[in-house]
């Protein structure tokens, strides 16, 4: 069959065979654009997109430092527990190897297995959900104290909660005082 397409292909004039592909190059280039735009579902393709993609980094980079002595670095972890790969790590020479473990006390090897650990174990994500609800509590806080003061000098009215000299802006004019405040000194809860 291929050799009957063959004589088929070189019948054909070099505008036939244009014609004849162009859809076909067309969809191949637009399947292309869409691998590269796509997240992978299954770990493996994954792993083997990752593997090729920094082969081929690591070839251009390679060819950078020959061309133009730069020292580079290049690392890659993952960042979910499903992908089947190994921290990738790649120096364009001794010299960045050498200053990696002068300046951090670690080779870069370990840097990268503790930078993976880091990605995969969601600390990122828990510290700023931390700071995000303390942050939230905080307002809520400050707001209770404020709608409280209010109440207790209605009907006059407090233009704004003054935690510093307290005692000379709303004691002395409102005649409110503070009893049993539950920290060591009458700071904002945002000083907190």
């Amino acid at each position: 069959f291929a050799p009957q397409i063959c004589d088929i292909w070189k019948a054909m004039s070099k505008e036939e065979q244009i014609a004849a592909t162009d859809e076909e190059l067309v969809r191949i280039a637009e399947l292309k654009e869409m691998k590269k735009a796509t997240t992978h579902s299954v770990a493996l393709n994954a792993f083997h997109d990752a593997r090729a993609s920094l082969a081929s980094v690591q070839s251009q980079l390679e060819s950078l430092h020959n061309r133009t002595g730069l020292e580079m670095l290049l690392l890659g972890v993952r960042s979910d527990t499903q992908a089947v790969s190994c921290p990738q790590v790649w120096t364009s020479g001794d010299v960045v190897d050498e200053f990696f473990q002068l300046t951090n006390k670690m080779s870069i090897s370990d840097y990268a297995v503790k930078f993976e650990c880091y990605c995969l174990s969601g600390i990122q994500g828990t510290a700023k959900t931390y700071k995000t609800k303390l942050m939230a509590l905080k307002s809520k806080t400050s707001k209770l104290i404020t709608e409280k003061l209010h109440e207790a000098v209605a009907p006059r009215s407090v233009s704004k909660m003054f935690y510093t000299n307290f005692d000379a802006h709303i004691t002395e004019n409102f005649g409110v005082v503070v009893v049993n405040w539950p920290l060591p000194h009458f700071v904002a809860p945002g000083s907190i």
